[in-house]
């Protein structure tokens, strides 16, 4: 699982959130070095146990 920085992700979210999406890459956003999220295939992320969200 590849990590990255808050900074060089927003250079680069949409190619992110596309190799997430197309080759299920899963990436650890840090801000100061310290882990904070993690992008995720949304299919991944649902047949773990995420919950998507009501339609309004």
């Amino acid at each position: 699982m590849e990590r990255i920085g808050v900074r060089e992700l927003r250079e680069q979210l949409g190619r992110r959130v596309d190799s997430a999406h197309f080759k299920g890459e899963q990436t650890v956003i840090e801000k100061n070095g310290e882990p904070r999220a993690v992008l995720v295939p949304y299919e991944w992320w649902i047949a773990n146990g995420g919950q998507a969200p009501e339609a309004d």
